[in-house]
């Protein structure tokens, strides 16, 4: 009985040890598979897929801005999160998704800036009142100007006015909102309307039911709307003898 217990417990011993030995082999054997794996330039990122209906950003810009993370040389320990930073600070995007397939691509999603307008000469704005600056080329939008912390509010003034005077045969060129809150319009053509604060509407139909019959309209620089009832009307003439006479009194205060 005695020897029969001693067998069984040897038995466990040397069962218990061969399992620790090869438990100790198979985390060897993944230590050394996992090194290998996340070593630099191991299993590195083959394939980069572009997805996205892009008119401004180029793929080329994408694939430039992603190779520049020296993460990419590894497929396993690359961070989506990073990837998705990196392409965000680019000018033109939007909103990125980004995704890993295995083993060796990267499937990025990204939605463009949907612009709106110019916005003050030097950025743009986009569809949601959001200012951004990015090369813009010979981009033909209205152009949009005030206070930065007013562009959501500019912009969705321009879509009311111009909701307004299109049927009518107007086209809008440019919106300013000044500092003291008080709005200008410039129309295709390069009239110009100072409309002030309030009652908007009512002032733009004035202009549309007094400008046809004005004589002369192609002299025309600006209508002054800020009137209960009529408008004062600025040409082109006067402001060029206007800007002589200026141009004048400062030479005779240089002199």
């Amino acid at each position: 009985m005695a020897r029969v217990e001693t067998r069984t417990r040897l038995e466990f011993i040397g069962g218990l040890g061969f399992f620790l030995v090869v438990l100790a082999g198979l985390l060897w054997a993944g230590g050394h598979l996992l090194m290998w794996m996340t070593a630099a330039n191991q299993l590195p990122v083959n394939h980069l897929l572009i997805q996205g209906e892009h008119r401004y950003l180029s793929r080329d810009e994408v694939r430039e801005s992603v190779l520049e993370l020296p993460e990419v040389g590894n497929f396993l320990t690359l961070e989506v999160d990073r990837v998705q930073q990196q392409l965000l600070s680019l000018p033109w995007v939007y909103q990125v998704s980004v995704r890993k397939q295995w083993p060796d691509t990267l499937r990025v999603y990204i939605v463009e800036q949907p612009v709106a307008a110019l916005w003050n000469q030097d950025a743009m704005v986009n569809a949601h009142g959001e200012i951004f600056r990015a090369e813009h080329g010979e981009l033909e939008l209205v152009s949009l100007s005030g206070p930065d912390d007013e562009a959501g509010r500019v912009l969705e003034e321009y879509r009311s006015l111009q909701r307004f005077l299109q049927p009518r045969g107007y086209e809008i060129e440019r919106v300013h909102l000044t500092p003291r809150r008080s709005w200008e319009l410039t129309l295709t053509g390069g009239v110009r309307l100072i409309l002030g604060r309030d009652d908007i509407e009512t002032r733009l139909q004035r202009f549309i039911d007094v400008y046809p019959g004005i004589v002369g309209r192609e002299r025309v620089a600006y209508l002054d709307l800020r009137y209960d009832t009529g408008l004062a009307v600025g040409w082109k003439q006067d402001e060029e003898t206007d800007n002589d006479q200026e141009r004048g009194t400062k030479s005779d205060r240089r002199a």
